[in-house]
């Protein structure tokens, strides 16, 4: 649970209604945020205590959920509850932490150059393999960097669309967008490795 040192709260503040919580905190009132922590809180604690299992990555979670609230509050427009804009929030938190905490390491061995001693049976293999590689780094420095990071985490990563829009602050169709463009250019500079 997010640990806010109790403070007292004036009871017009705890009166206000959502949206005059939101506008308030937008305009830099710690009181009308607190406000908003404390009425909230409980509710995303018990939402993410059942998401996830492991107690310390809760806390951190309703915490960070918060911390990027205020620092997005501006934001908040009152088109939805003032809830339903946390638990969107909370939502994102909730994925990026199962993210670092069930990410697989790549092995090692596919970042290393290729060893031509081990594949000294045929060279040919080999010298093709590298020289495709180093066109495909190339052609990707060339993508504009939201297609290369779509393309990447999609194709080496393998991220779902959904998780690189969240990854990348943008919604899963724009990142499939992207991805797109991405195959199609990559396709063009890559014909001659097409067979």
């Amino acid at each position: 649970m997010v640990d806010t040192p109790p403070r007292e709260t004036s009871s017009a503040t705890n009166q206000l209604g959502e949206h005059a919580l939101a506008v308030a905190a937008a305009l830099g009132d710690r009181v009308a945020f607190e406000t908003i922590v404390h009425r909230y809180g409980p509710l995303l604690y018990g939402y993410v205590r059942r998401m996830i299992s492991d107690c310390d990555a809760v806390d951190d979670v309703v915490q960070e959920t918060f911390i990027a609230a205020w620092r997005q509050i501006h934001n908040y427009r009152g088109d939805a509850a003032l809830k339903t804009w946390l638990f969107r929030i909370c939502d994102r938190k909730i994925v990026d932490s199962r993210r670092v905490r069930y990410a697989e390491p790549i092995d090692d061995r596919l970042l290393d150059p290729i060893n031509p001693s081990a594949a000294a049976q045929d060279p040919a293999v080999v010298v093709s393999i590298t020289e495709f590689l180093a066109a495909l780094e190339r052609a990707l420095a060339e993508l504009p960097v939201r297609q290369r990071a779509c393309w990447v985490l999609r194709e080496i990563d393998a991220l779902t669309f959904p998780q690189i829009g969240v990854t990348l602050k943008m919604s899963p169709g724009a990142a499939r967008g992207h991805h797109h463009r991405a195959q199609v250019t990559l396709r063009q500079r890559m014909q001659r490795w097409q067979r």
